[in-house]
């Protein structure tokens, strides 16, 4: 091996580190509850800029590749219309009972997805996705939730908090990924 060539690797090496570091940055999330209402609030830190975590977040289509028990994510609109997003996933605990939601989502590029649910089997769900900071950036998550299925508060309150948590996790890993793959494009 060359020694322009064993650099290469090492560099590589290097940046893949780097990533897996960035990748141990755990979520912070807060749950709250009155009545039937849930509220997440949660955040992670990452080591990327706004481009490529706004790349990330809005690649719906690809969600299922990275986000675990997130079966399906396609957006379901036409071009030119507002975006319909269908997202069909399991919950960990329960693998019987699949969640179902189709959401209108708004996008302010660079800065914000916000979401509605407008069909599925979780009553009321709305929220968004936020990118804080320039680079690196804070990625944060807030939800508003109204389950709409028989089960214990207790239980409602893990399952979205688990939800949160494994989704942020999942996005921070993804964007860490690309990075690792933007600075260390593949041999020709």
């Amino acid at each position: 091996m060359n020694r322009r060539h064993f650099l290469t690797r090492a560099a590589g090496l290097c940046l893949a580190l780097s990533a897996a570091t960035q990748v141990r940055a755990e979520a912070r999330v807060k749950v709250d509850t009155d009545a039937a209402l849930i509220r997440v609030t949660a955040e992670i830190e990452t080591r990327v800029d706004r481009n490529l975590a706004w790349q990330v977040i809005s690649d719906y289509a690809r969600w299922s590749e990275f986000v675990p028990d997130l079966q399906v994510s396609r957006v379901i609109s036409k071009p030119g219309e507002p975006i319909r997003l269908e997202q069909r996933g399991s919950i960990p605990w329960l693998p019987n009972f699949p969640l179902v939601m189709i959401s209108q989502v708004k996008e302010t590029p660079q800065k914000r997805i916000q979401f509605l649910r407008v069909a599925g089997n979780v009553q009321s769900f709305m929220g968004e996705w936020q990118i804080l900071g320039k680079n690196p950036v804070r990625l944060t998550y807030r939800s508003l939730i109204e389950p709409g299925f028989a089960m214990p508060p207790e239980v409602s309150i893990e399952i979205f908090r688990h939800d949160a948590k494994v989704r942020l996790e999942a996005m921070a890993r993804e964007m860490a990924r690309r990075a690792a793959a933007e600075s260390n494009p593949a041999p020709r």
